[in-house]
């Protein structure tokens, strides 16, 4: 078997069988199977599954432990192939995507452990989904190349990076058995910090803009705010476990450098008895901050032909900044994160 297709799913009734359309219509000359691990899904998923297991000859497997890192552990011990592809539920791989990945790690040797690609807008995407995956791609938003983890989304050519995550990644089994696989105690952010472990023993990532799949957004603000927060909780929990690698893995604690300016500079100029000058520096830091928001709104508005852009952009992005910032206090003030 030269491929596994992991999908480790939890709720996925709306795209489930978009998915493995998708994945059951590659184009290859390769042996590959399909592996699909329900996390107790509560919405009727599993019952779907075994609905379309009858249209496709996948294996169908449940998670007792619900998350995903340990569903995709749970399909790498069932699998048979050399290279194991991940894919999210509600994801859909292009026809070509198992052959570009197959092409690409033929032309390197084993240094390079993983091939990935990006996560594209689905042509019929809502236009709330719309919106909020046009958002998330403006730097103020996701801050841009200064974020590690969102790096490989700004490359338009193949390249090494540091993290390319598992809606849309093909790992060899031997540097997923040398691993031991992801980290069950992540809930989110395990395939960020499997990268890091993989990056850290000397293997390459390696991004093509060939190997595509499209990507469902979150539909609901709650939702989409909900995954800021555990986004931010995963990067404080990688910080936790390895400690900082680098000046850029501290940008993923800027609010609490932020808080610490703030209040060093209070005591400055308490202590120098100039208040009505701190307060007037916050004044129009916030006035820079939001005019920065708005400029940034319009441009993507103008770049996407979008005119509700404009509002989503003013409301989602300090809610980003905001969720984020919650995410990551309440990590540093808890013992156990998850």
């Amino acid at each position: 078997m030269f491929f596994s297709v992991v999908i480790a799913v939890r709720n996925e009734k709306r795209y489930i069988d978009k998915c493995l359309k998708g994945v059951f219509s590659q184009n290859t000359d390769e042996e590959f199977e399909v592996i699909v691990v329900d996390g107790m899904s509560t919405d009727g998923t599993y019952e779907i599954l075994k609905q379309l297991n009858n249209d496709y000859p996948f294996i169908l497997l449940q998670n007792d432990k619900k998350n995903a890192a340990a569903g995709r552990n749970l399909g790498i011990k069932h699998s048979n192939g050399k290279y194991i592809a991940f894919v999210d539920g509600d994801a859909i791989p292009s026809p070509d995507w198992l052959h570009q990945i197959k092409t690409i790690f033929s032309r390197y040797d084993k240094k390079v452990a993983g091939v990935g690609g990006p996560d594209l807008l689905p042509p019929d995407s809502s236009d709330k989904e719309t919106c909020i995956g046009l958002v998330m791609t403006s730097p103020l938003a996701r801050g841009g190349k200064l974020n590690p983890s969102t790096q490989h989304s700004l490359s338009d050519k193949e390249e090494s990076v540091g993290h390319i995550p598992t809606c849309n990644l093909c790992i060899r089994k031997q540097v997923l058995d040398e691993m031991n696989g992801f980290d069950e105690e992540f809930v989110k952010g395990q395939d960020l910090e499997l990268n890091h472990r993989i990056k850290k023993a000397g293997y390459q990532l390696l991004y093509s803009p060939l190997v595509k799949v499209v990507h469902y957004r979150k539909n609901h603000i709650r939702d989409f705010t909900k995954q800021i927060f555990k986004w931010a909780k995963a990067k404080v929990a990688i910080i936790k476990k390895h400690g900082f690698e680098g000046l850029l893995s501290h940008i993923y604690l800027w609010p609490i450098y932020a808080t610490i300016i703030l209040f060093a500079g209070l005591g400055i100029f308490w202590a120098g008895g100039m208040l009505k000058i701190f307060n007037l520096i916050v004044f129009l830091g916030s006035i820079s901050y939001f005019g920065i928001i708005i400029g940034e709104s319009f441009h993507l508005a103008v770049m996407y032909q979008k005119k509700q852009i404009f509002w989503y952009s003013f409301f989602l992005i300090p809610l980003v900044h905001l969720s984020y910032s919650f995410g990551v206090f309440s990590s540093i003030i808890k013992k156990r994160i998850w």
